[in-house]
């Protein structure tokens, strides 16, 4: 993949992805995984509510 790693989150109809260039992450793969702590899945899940909200709030607009 262009010598990044891809990180993609789904919830429904809502897709997150992040592109991670290798050079930048310690450690391969076992360093993505560190790096998905408690804050950022937090954070993950507060972009997702975001979004559903956004995505809503436009619907609703030409209803």
């Amino acid at each position: 993949m262009n010598q990044k790693f891809i990180i993609k989150f789904e919830q429904g109809s809502l897709e997150q992805s992040y592109k991670l260039a290798e050079a930048d992450v310690v450690g391969g793969v076992n360093g993505i995984f560190e790096l998905l702590d408690d804050d950022f899945m937090k954070r993950v899940l507060d972009l997702f509510a975001q979004m559903r909200s956004a995505i809503i709030e436009t619907y609703n607009k030409y209803q």
